[in-house]
């Protein structure tokens, strides 16, 4: 009984930790502005558009009907007067120890083009038509266009997509592999499109980290001499 009650407590439970900061946006420089706390924004030169502070019913520039943020009241959402490319860019550190790292995130796409066409660049001025919306992970030393270092692409639309989901799509994916051994990485959203209107929403944001978490050996001893304690008084109890 007793090495029962010992492997219990100090079989350590893993610990999960968010470690995106602002991932529901809701830290800003007020609807309609491109400042998100720990977020950065970069738009191509020569771009017609950005990422923006969303809320309510409506896309920030064009006003187009949107759905409201799945998550407090703001999301980050693409617009566009005209052909643009944009990203927005969190850099996140991963522990050493980490065993398991998921991304979540839930996004919005309104494509008032005739279909997505992704490109292997985000260039609005491809000489093939880009429109796309993509999520990626890059090392912490890569461009803000770079898609030559993606260590893993873990969303891109493709052609049939559909093209107005009338509500916020939920998504995860394990990005373990990607960055096993810890390190600091880079999450980019990114938005091209050249054939029509764009809009990508995201909110939730989440990078779930779980460790193996070790105690320090003066809780550990601790937690042993009460234990101990604890199995004499039992004994006692019994006898």
């Amino acid at each position: 009984m007793y090495k029962s009650i010992f492997l219990i407590v100090l079989a350590w439970p893993a610990m999960a930790t968010n470690i995106i900061v602002n991932g529901g946006f809701e830290s800003n420089g007020g609807s309609g502005t491109s400042t998100f706390t720990g977020w950065t924004v970069t738009s191509e030169a020569g771009s017609g558009g950005s990422w923006y502070v969303q809320s309510g019913t409506a896309s920030p520039l064009n006003g187009f009907p949107v759905p409201t943020p799945p998550e407090g009241s703001y999301a980050a959402m693409t617009d566009s007067m005209n052909p643009s490319s944009q990203v927005l860019i969190q850099d996140f550190t991963v522990p050493a120890n980490a065993t398991s790292v998921t991304l979540s995130f839930d996004y919005f796409l309104n494509n008032l083009g005739p279909d997505y066409v992704p490109e292997d660049d985000l260039n609005f001025t491809d000489p093939n038509s880009n429109q796309q919306a993509r999520v990626d992970l890059l090392p912490s030393t890569a461009g803000a266009f770079d898609t030559n270092d993606v260590l893993l692409n873990v969303f891109q639309t493709q052609s049939g997509d559909t093209l107005q989901p009338a509500v916020y799509q939920p998504f995860s994916e394990d990005i373990t592999s990607a960055v096993s051994g810890g390190g600091t990485f880079e999450l980019r959203f990114a938005e091209v499109d050249d054939l029509g209107y764009l809009n990508f929403g995201v909110d939730n944001v989440d990078i779930d980290v779980e460790t193996n978490s070790v105690p320090e050996p003066s809780t550990a001893a601790l937690s042993a001499v009460g234990l101990l304690a604890l199995g004499i008084c039992l004994r006692r109890k019994i006898a």
